[in-house]
């Protein structure tokens, strides 16, 4: 839990605006001896030491808070010597018939501002005492005069009063202060929430009062409209603020439809009514982050789908394909073997399709290494042109020296496998007929064939399409997956059969040759 914060007028502050009132009363004290009393009631030498006293006080004052002594016990000396000198100037001059002794109260208010409220009791008792110390002085001199004990009995009365009233004043305002203070650091806190909260939002939140002026934006809104500026009117919003006014300025969620420079931007904007005060906050997206997001959950739940699908067809495959088997063994005539041969040829070309569909399940399985591009291919490409030695001969790669990629190393495997599969597949027959050229930035794969339409290059990379009647249509488009899985782009160069594997991280060393003969 946060502390509340310090008090704004500390006990030491204070004490120096009150030592500014010790050094006006002094001054305020001398003019009127000086111009009120008359000259025979005057006791210069009396006043003289009573001031020197006094000032000592005031420089007490000035020091109290620079002393290591406990703050409660310097308080009560000087004030309780404030009383005291109060009271001695008053009896010095007439005692309390001369009023002076309304001085004692600004000091015990001082108290019951500054102190506890016992000790707000002893000042005011102390001031009792002084005030009937001075009577009984004058009724030793000069006998006992009721009113002068009438009068000290109620100065005193006023001085408990004084000293109980400011102190419960006193703390009820330290109580409202501190309470203030706690609400404001709570409502700091909550507001550094808020500004969180609203910087983690993927939507561009918009805060923007009645005539538009915007009061609040977050990052997202800044990357779609560029620089944003508080306390000032976005210009493409203004359409939307003009027809909010021009339909009465209702207070129900709106659908927003925006066009932002040939984006579209689709959200809502919702009114808030604050008092007097209306604000509009708004919450935009791009369409196309919203139908990207949308094609995710869908090929999401199909991959889904599509897994519990395969394996439930995996078991009557391979039974289906050892009933083939049994079939070919046993079978008496080419007729019957022909139609062996193909259950068994299809039930191998489910099995591919199947393998393919669980790979859709795989992209997020990533386990990113830095690794040397110049091993990793040249195994790769041993391992290709062992499971197919009818390409030995047409490939040709060239590897840059030193080249590192940081790279899920079995999903590279993947991705290249399938490309140099369909450029053998679409290339021709000849010596260096496909090319595989590999750097830190990106990685090329290219034969000699013909390349595709562009009908064909539009749905190149979507599931299930393929220009071949015995492909399944799914190797390019798990290629792109994964690739986009690593932080890679991949990507098909026209004219001719080209692709491009871009890596997210770029290296600059020389280029190694290598050719396959």
């Amino acid at each position: 839990m946060t502390p509340p914060p310090a008090s704004l007028l500390s006990t030491r502050k204070a004490l120096r605006f009150f030592n500014l009132f010790r050094i006006a009363l002094v001054a305020v004290l001398l003019l009127m001896t000086q111009w009120v009393l008359p000259e025979q009631a005057l006791d210069r030498v009396a006043l003289g030491q009573w001031a020197l006293a006094y000032g000592a006080l005031v420089v007490a004052g000035a020091l109290v808070g620079r002393l290591a002594l406990p703050l409660s016990w310097l308080l009560t000396a000087t004030l309780a010597a404030d009383i005291v000198l109060i009271s001695t100037f008053t009896h010095l001059y007439g005692g309390v018939r001369s009023g002076f002794g309304m001085l004692l109260l600004p000091f015990l208010a001082v108290a019951g501002m500054l102190v506890s409220g016992r000790l707000a009791l002893f000042y005011a008792a102390l001031a009792t005492f002084s005030l009937f110390a001075s009577v009984a002085l004058n009724a030793w001199h000069d006998g006992l005069d009721s009113s002068q004990l009438l009068q000290a009995a109620l100065l005193a009365i006023a001085g408990f009063v004084t000293s109980a009233t400011m102190w419960l004043l006193s703390r009820k305002a330290r109580q409202s202060e501190l309470l203030a203070a706690l609400r404001g650091s709570q409502l700091a806190s909550l507001n550094r929430v808020n500004a969180l909260a609203l910087q983690a939002l993927r939507e561009a939140v918009l805060v923007l009062d009645a005539q538009g002026v915007l009061r609040q934006f977050n990052t997202p809104a800044s990357r779609l409209f560029g620089e944003l500026q508080r306390d000032q009117s976005p210009p493409a919003l203004q359409p939307l603020i003009r027809r909010w006014h021009q339909q009465g300025l209702p207070l129900r969620e709106q659908a927003v439809d925006l066009d932002l420079g040939g984006r579209q931007l689709i959200g809502r904007m919702v009114p808030l009514a604050e008092d007097d005060s209306l604000l509009l906050v708004m919450f935009l997206r791009p369409a196309d982050q919203l139908a990207a997001e949308a094609q995710q959950l869908k090929l999401a739940a199909l991959g889904r789908l599509t897994a519990n699908i395969a394996h439930e067809i995996r078991n009557p495959l391979a039974a289906i394909s050892h009933a083939a088997e049994l079939l070919g063994e046993e079978a008496a005539t080419p007729l019957t073997q022909r139609l062996s041969g193909m259950v068994r040829d299809n039930c191998a070309r489910i099995e591919h399709l199947v393998a393919e569909v669980l790979q859709l399940g795989r992209r997020d399985r990533v386990h990113g290494e830095v690794f040397p591009l110049r091993p990793f291919v040249d195994e790769l490409i041993e391992s290709f042109l062992l499971a197919h030695p009818e390409y030995h001969g047409r490939l040709g790669w060239q590897v840059e020296a030193g080249a590192t990629v940081r790279f899920d190393r079995s999903h590279l495997q993947r991705i290249l496998t399938n490309l140099l599969a369909n450029a053998c597949r679409h290339g021709s027959a000849q010596p260096g007929a496909v090319q595989l050229v590999a750097t830190a930035q990106r990685l090329t794969v290219l034969d000699d064939g013909p390349g595709l339409n562009a009908t064909a290059q539009g749905r190149l990379f979507e599931p299930f399409f393929t220009t071949e009647s015995s492909g399944t249509g799914l190797g390019l488009y798990i290629a792109r997956e994964l690739a986009q899985a690593n932080g890679a782009q991949l990507s098909y160069q026209p004219p001719g059969g080209c692709f491009q594997l871009t890596f997210p991280e770029s290296h600059d060393p020389d280029l190694l040759l290598r050719t396959d003969r």
